[in-house]
């Protein structure tokens, strides 16, 4: 048999396509389009990242991650940033159009309302859909408005009732929580990207990170942004032991990154504070 150079191109092509149309069941996007609510899609191929996690071997480290932005924005939106809002309700949202945030189809989640509605308000008057959730204010569910929906319900890595609030300064109650993937079924929103999420929730966010990583990552491949407060010092003698809140921090900062969330910025509400926000951005097909 005489084997051409057209022949042997011809099947090379054939086998291309082969391969093409094999992967791409397993292909994972984002619908794109108008001011419809935007939804992601894993295939059958998925499967979470290998991590290598490096241990905190001094509050240097932890320093030099905040220090420097992995993902700089141009054109970042403050909300709640001006009175009658106080300095701690403010946060920054990045509009750069990579991330594709769309007044009219936009989904934000709120964890951790209190008494101030100033975020939530504004978010909804900028055009973005808010599913807010909190057990701490006496509220019941409840519709504000045509955007916003309120759930009386903490965010957690378990479903049932918890002791709340930050223990040292006396700030604590009793609440309902429940995880995350079933906060989003209970609100209509399995399958929406989430264009940003916000955690204000007084250290379970140390919760909700053990539970989208190790039971649900999945799910962090539909969210753009998140936007925390961070609770912990780093002045003075802190434990870095294995268990200590310092060593959970840095382990779930690097599980962030290693499932696409970069560093966009940080930023401190005044000096006196002892916490800090910080926003992240994913990488992904927005």
């Amino acid at each position: 048999m005489i084997v051409t150079a057209r022949g042997i191109l011809a099947a090379t092509l054939i086998l291309l396509l082969f391969i093409f149309l094999h992967l791409l069941p397993h292909y994972r996007g984002v619908e794109r389009g108008g001011n419809a609510p935007q939804r992601y899609k894993l295939g059958g191929g998925w499967s979470p990242p290998k991590c290598f996690i490096k241990p905190l071997s001094n509050l240097t480290e932890l320093r030099h991650y905040f220090s420097k932005s992995e993902a700089p924005c141009t054109n970042l939106k403050a909300f709640a940033a001006a009175p009658p809002a106080s300095s701690g309700d403010r946060k920054l949202m990045c509009l750069d159009p990579y991330y594709n945030i769309r007044p009219g189809s936009c989904l934000v989640l709120s964890f951790g309302v209190g008494q101030s509605w100033h975020f939530e308000d504004e978010v909804a008057e900028f055009g973005c859909e808010v599913a807010a959730f909190d057990p701490t204010n006496g509220l019941k569910d409840h519709k504000r408005g045509d955007k916003i929906s309120f759930y009386s319900v903490g965010i957690s890595n378990f479903r049932g009732s918890k002791l709340l609030g930050m223990m040292r300064y006396g700030k604590k109650t009793v609440g309902a929580v429940d995880r995350y993937e079933n906060l989003l079924a209970r609100a209509g929103l399995q399958g929406r990207v989430v264009d940003y999420l916000k955690l204000d929730v007084e250290l379970s966010e140390l919760e909700f990170f053990q539970d989208m990583f190790f039971n649900s990552p999945h799910l962090l491949a539909g969210v753009k942004q998140i936007a925390m407060e961070v609770h912990h010092d780093d002045e003075g003698d802190v434990d870095l032991g294995p268990a200590s809140v310092y060593q959970l921090f840095w382990t779930y900062y690097q599980l962030l990154r290693c499932h696409g969330f970069r560093l966009i910025l940080t930023y401190n509400h005044n000096s006196r504070r002892k916490w800090t926000e910080v926003l992240w951005g994913r990488k992904g097909a927005w």
